[in-house]
């Protein structure tokens, strides 16, 4: 791969012939595309785009909390380091009969501090009620912090998921789920996101809980 400052043509991106054109973070580039290869997948390889398939499109479903809640990276945006700290993390079985560990998953990852004694039940109908402790209230853990709750159905294969469901100091917060989730185990996760915006905490796995 090499870098370039526009050059005689200017700026470039896309295909030509076998080269293609790119830029990241402001930086263009230029990189020759790859040989195919008519030699089998071995099963290493095919287990690591296993993973691929299973993450890519599921993470996708938390886009918008990855973008501004993986912090403290530098080389990857938050999604490809959301991408690939679960595939190398949050992966249950081995190829062919791999799944996704569902109390591995990584969706938030910062320096606030989490919650002490987080529960999730549901004793009312298509709902979650998420409870928590927050101790001694700090710099990196204030009675302002806003909860983010996510709730995934996996026979529904769907999230539902709220940003500022409530503030730390609440101690509670109720999500409504849809009806179709219904007597099904869900699996339920909280985080929290400073009132200024800029630092979040690692997501914590609370469990599957039954839908009532």
């Amino acid at each position: 791969m090499a870098k370039y400052k526009q050059g005689i043509l200017g700026p470039f991106s896309g295909k030509i012939g076998n080269v293609v054109g790119a830029s990241w973070k402001g930086i263009s580039y230029f990189r020759s595309l790859a040989e195919p290869s008519n030699k089998p997948a071995t099963e290493a390889q095919l287990a690591q785009r296993n993973k691929v398939t299973l993450f890519r499109g599921f993470l996708l479903g938390l886009a918008d909390i990855i973008d501004h809640c993986i912090q403290n990276i530098e080389k990857h945006t938050p999604m490809n380091q959301a991408l690939s700290y679960n595939m190398k993390n949050a992966v249950a079985g081995i190829y062919p009969e791999q799944s996704i560990a569902f109390d591995q998953l990584l969706f938030s990852k910062g320096e606030l501090l989490g919650a002490w004694l987080p529960k999730a039940v549901s004793t009312v109908s298509h709902s979650i009620d998420f409870t928590w402790e927050h101790g001694n209230l700090t710099l990196l853990c204030s009675a302002t912090d806003q909860v983010t709750v996510v709730v995934y159905d996996p026979v529904e294969q769907q999230f539902c998921k709220l940003e500022n469901i409530a503030l730390r100091g609440e101690k509670m917060a109720r999500l409504i789920l849809p009806e179709t989730f219904s007597g099904h185990g869900v699996h339920c996760y909280i985080s929290f996101y400073s009132e200024s915006g800029k630092i979040a905490s690692t997501n914590e796995y609370l469990g599957v809980v039954e839908v009532v």
